[in-house]
């Protein structure tokens, strides 16, 4: 026999645990201890009926903590408060004596923290939580209708588990009709979501100025910066273009509005579609890729030297698609400014004036100019490094002539100053190189150690060129073109995977992708409508109809109850023993029993008649006993 309450504290404690897992590593240490603690402390004082705290204390220090979380409620944090109060109300109900009501409370206060949780993050993991906590609280709840019967209700197992089968069916056919509604269901613009959820606090590698010699030492930033779905690139073509950074200003580069220009033509191979999925960040630049034609699915402006910015703060999950054509030509057309890319720094070193200035006097021709910077870079023997990099009043002279080692910036830094100075138009642009291609997932996994920042140079035919100082690093091989023989083993593949399919299918699923989705489902019906059947098509299929019929009922007539089996075992062996003529049509089995006069027969109809008619199945011990008997009769 099981005690129903007993079921139920055990019950509830797994319900509030499984609301609370999404967030735990969100809340107060303390209240995380307590929480974690009142699970199995509460159902300890379920078990013995002894609660060390009276009820008026615990309810007066709930109201104290309900209103401690209240004042930290701000117009930017909403969630997180309002998720700590419910975690207090859910330890308080946890930790005092529990009658039908109260297991109702927490029932109802684990599906508010499970929602709370999705306003504060919404991982993979939360489907996990939600299936389970819609079969914990359905189950709860079937047990509930029961309990609140008889408080000390008693069950046995068999019956116990055919209310557990009953309380099953109800959940999954509620899950599989959340399914439904989440994809059919209308969206909104600006959903609620938008309202309660906090921007993101996103950390970013990618910086908006570029100032070598601001750090001794730089570490990799692992983050997650962006996926990008699309097809394999060649290693020189993975450039993840942001920003334009144009003009010196105290020892930085900075971004500032570039004047009217002509228009700018891509020039080169076929575009290719990626669909960018980036990682919540403060900032408004979108990830696209060099070079890029078009950017859709999102609000922006393109700026007149190829940025693509938001209208809004990428501080929530999107998804927009870029065409680029990488590895093209930048063309331009109409007046160009040339003046405001070739205004260098103020404060530039003798050492490297001289360098530019010998560069200026060996050609007119831009072309040579930019060959002959490339010759001096190569020649100089610089090293790609993360650390001991140089400082103090010039770093990038330092960089160039005496330390000899820095990252991108400073290669970046040191070719913009000595091309502007030799009278080649030059501008920086920031973004990413590199990034690990997932097979498994059809898409690049780009973090934010893979940061970069190189050049773009005017040339003499009036289009921009990139250039990456950084490739020309002696040890370039072990550093920047490790990023590019980097591989995935297939577990990480797998979750990564994993976890793009959840944003896809999920997170991002908005408006726009419920309508595409529904036109695609119209043009497949189409396609199969305007398919043409051979002739006789209505006789080959009433054929497999009918085929199907008879196999089912066939199936359907030889899958009979063990009971009805066991019936029909009985009234074969009574006709071998006694002959065909002993069994009137409708006899039932006490009567056949005294009409033999057989012990047997009346103990098999005792243990039958004792389940059937109780509306209950055999069990295991009834079932050896019945078969004992009718090897006797």
């Amino acid at each position: 026999m099981v005690r129903i309450k007993r079921l139920l504290d055990l019950l509830s404690g797994v319900v509030a645990l499984l609301s609370m897992g999404p967030i735990l590593a969100y809340l107060d240490r303390p209240l995380l201890l307590v929480a974690l603690l009142a699970i199995p402390a509460g159902f300890c004082c379920d078990r013995r009926k002894h609660y060390p705290l009276p009820t008026w204390l615990v309810t007066l220090i709930a109201l104290f903590g309900m209103a401690f979380y209240a004042m930290q409620i701000t117009r930017a944090e909403v969630a997180l408060p309002v998720v700590h109060a419910m975690v207090l109300l859910m330890v308080v109900r946890l930790l005092t004596p529990k009658e039908g009501r109260d297991y109702l409370q927490i029932f109802v206060l684990a599906l508010f923290l499970l929602a709370g949780s999705s306003l504060i993050h919404l991982e993979m993991g939360f489907i996990i939580y939600l299936v389970l906590l819609v079969f914990g609280v359905t189950l709860g709840l079937v047990l509930l209708t029961v309990h609140v019967t008889d408080q000390n209700l008693l069950m046995t197992r068999p019956d116990l588990k055919k209310l557990i089968k009953v309380g099953l069916i109800i959940p999954a056919v509620s899950l599989l009709l959340m399914l439904v509604f989440f994809v059919v269901l209308p969206r909104t613009q600006h959903p609620l979501w938008d309202f309660l959820n906090p921007a993101a606090k996103g950390v970013t590698g990618l910086a908006e100025t570029v100032q070598p010699g601001s750090f001794a030492q730089i570490s990799g930033i692992k983050t997650l910066s962006f996926r990008a779905e699309g097809p394999e690139l060649a290693p020189e073509d993975r450039y993840w273009r942001a920003l334009v950074l144009n003009q010196p200003k105290q020892g930085r580069w900075v971004r500032s509005e570039p004047p009217r220009e002509g228009t700018a033509r891509v020039e080169g191979p076929a575009p290719v579609i990626f669909m960018i999925y980036p990682e919540p960040r403060n900032n408004r630049y979108l990830m696209t890729l060099d070079r890029p034609i078009r950017v859709a699915e999102v609000r922006h402006k393109k700026t007149v030297d190829q940025m693509y910015i938001a209208h809004r703060p990428l501080d929530r999950r999107i998804r927009f698609e870029v065409q680029a054509s990488p590895g093209a030509k930048l063309q331009m057309s109409g007046h160009l400014d040339r003046a405001f890319y070739l205004q260098p720094p103020r404060d530039v070193s003798p050492r490297m004036r001289q360098v530019a200035a010998s560069i200026y006097a060996e050609s007119e021709e831009v072309t040579v100019r930019i060959n002959l910077l490339a010759d001096f870079f190569r020649n100089q023997n610089l090293s790609y490094a993360q650390d001991n990099l140089p400082s103090g009043a010039d770093p990038v002279d330092s960089f160039l002539f005496t330390e000899k080692r820095g990252y991108c910036e400073y290669f970046a830094s040191a070719y913009i100053t000595l091309a502007r100075l030799a009278g080649i138009p030059a501008r920086l642009v920031g973004g990413y190189y590199g990034g690990d291609y997932n097979s498994m997932g059809g898409y690049y996994l780009v973090t934010e150690e893979t940061a970069h920042v190189w050049v773009e140079v005017l040339t003499g035919d009036n289009s921009w060129q990139r250039i990456d100082p950084s490739q020309w690093a002696i040890n370039v091989a072990t550093t920047l073109g490790a990023r590019d023989r980097e591989q995935l083993s297939p577990l990480k593949q797998l979750v990564d995977s994993l976890n793009y399919y959840w944003v896809q299918a999920v997170v991002v699923f908005d408006l726009k992708r419920q309508i595409s989705l529904f036109r695609e489902a119209g043009d497949s019906l189409r396609n199969l409508r305007s398919v043409h059947a051979p002739e006789g098509w209505w006789k080959i299929a009433g054929g497999i109809l009918v085929g199907v019929v008879l196999v089912a009922g066939t199936f359907r007539l030889r899958r009979k109850s063990k009971e009805a089996r066991l019936l029909e075992k009985f009234r074969v062996r009574i006709r071998k023993r006694y002959g065909p003529g002993v069994l009137r049509p409708g006899s039932a089995l006490a009567e056949i029993g005294e009409q033999l006069d057989n012990q047997e027969c009346r103990q098999f109809a005792r243990i039958y008649y004792g389940a059937v008619f109780r509306d209950r199945v055999l069990n295991s011990q009834e079932l050896a006993e019945l078969k004992s008997l009718l090897k006797r009769i």
